[in-house]
C-alpha cells in the first residue's frame, strides 16, 4: 500500500480533523475553557493539519497550545460569558417592551446590533490568541479590528457557523468533525490577514508550533504590547 497516495493523505487529514474536534469538545466541557480549547483547535488546524507542521502529530500541538493559552483563555471566556449574560438580559428586556413603546423597539434593535457585533468578534478571538502573546484587552481589540476591516467576511463567518450548527442539530454525529471543518474553512483568509497584520505593525508572533524552527527576532521588532499605539496611528493616518 502506498502511504503517500492522495487518498491515504486525505484519510489522514480527515482522521486528524476528527481527533482535534473531539479534543475540542472534551476540553470545552468545563465551559470556562471554551476559548483556550478553541484557540488550540484553530492553532492545530492551521499549523499542523494544513500548515507548515503538516504530517506531525496533532495531540502534542493541541495540548501545548491549550496549556500556553489556558490562563488568558479562561479570562476571556469569563469576560464573554458575563457579556453574554448582560446582552441576553438586555434583549429580553427589550422584547418585553417591544409592543409597549417606541423606546422598547429601539432598545431591542440596539441589542440585536450589539449581539451581532460581539458574535463576529468572538469568532476572531481564539485565532488571535493563538498567534499573539498580549494583554486581554489587546486581544479583544485585534479581534474587533479584523471585524471592522472585513465586515462582509465576518458576517459570512457567522452565517457559516450558523449553518454548521444547524447541521450538527440535524445530525449530531457531525459534531465529530464540524469544529475542525469550520476552523479549516475560515483559515486561509484569516491566516493571510494575521500575517499581514504582523508585517504591517512589526509585531512578534507567539505560541508558534515547536515543529517549526524558530528564527531570530531582530532587535527593532516591536512587541504586540505596542498594539494600541500602532492602531491609533493607523486610524489617524487614514490607512486601510
Amino acid at each position: 500500500m502506498n502511504y503517500n497516495s492522495p487518498f491515504i493523505k486525505f484519510l489522514e487529514t480527515i482522521a486528524n480533523m476528527i481527533i482535534v474536534s473531539m479534543l475540542w469538545l472534551i476540553f470545552c466541557l468545563p465551559v470556562v475553557t471554551i476559548v483556550p480549547s478553541s484557540c488550540a483547535l484553530y492553532h492545530t488546524t492551521a499549523k499542523i493539519i494544513f500548515g507548515p507542521g503538516k504530517g506531525n502529530g496533532v495531540l502534542k500541538d493541541f495540548f501545548n497550545s491549550y496549556k500556553d493559552n489556558i490562563v488568558p483563555g479562561i479570562k476571556l471566556t469569563l469576560i464573554l460569558l458575563v457579556a453574554r449574560f448582560f446582552i441576553f438580559e438586555g434583549l429580553w428586556t427589550g422584547w418585553q417592551f417591544w409592543k409597549v413603546s417606541i423606546l422598547g423597539m429601539l432598545y431591542f434593535g440596539l441589542g440585536i446590533i450589539i449581539t451581532a457585533a460581539v458574535t463576529t468578534a468572538v469568532i476572531y478571538i481564539p485565532p488571535v490568541l493563538s498567534r499573539f502573546d498580549a494583554p486581554i484587552l489587546s486581544i479583544i481589540r485585534i479581534a474587533v479590528y479584523f471585524v471592522m476591516k472585513h465586515p462582509l467576511r465576518s458576517i459570512f463567518n457567522v452565517a457559516l457557523l450558523a449553518v454548521l450548527s444547524f447541521m450538527v442539530e440535524m445530525f449530531p454525529l457531525a459534531l465529530l468533525i464540524v469544529p475542525g471543518l469550520y476552523s479549516d474553512l475560515i483559515r486561509l483568509p484569516l491566516e493571510k490577514d494575521l500575517q499581514r497584520f504582523v508585517e504591517e505593525n512589526g509585531l512578534r508572533e507567539a505560541n508558534e508550533t515547536e515543529t517549526v524552527e524558530k528564527e531570530e527576532i531582530p532587535e527593532e521588532t516591536e512587541s504586540v504590547y505596542d498594539l494600541n499605539r500602532k492602531l491609533s496611528r493607523e486610524r489617524k493616518s487614514g490607512k486601510k
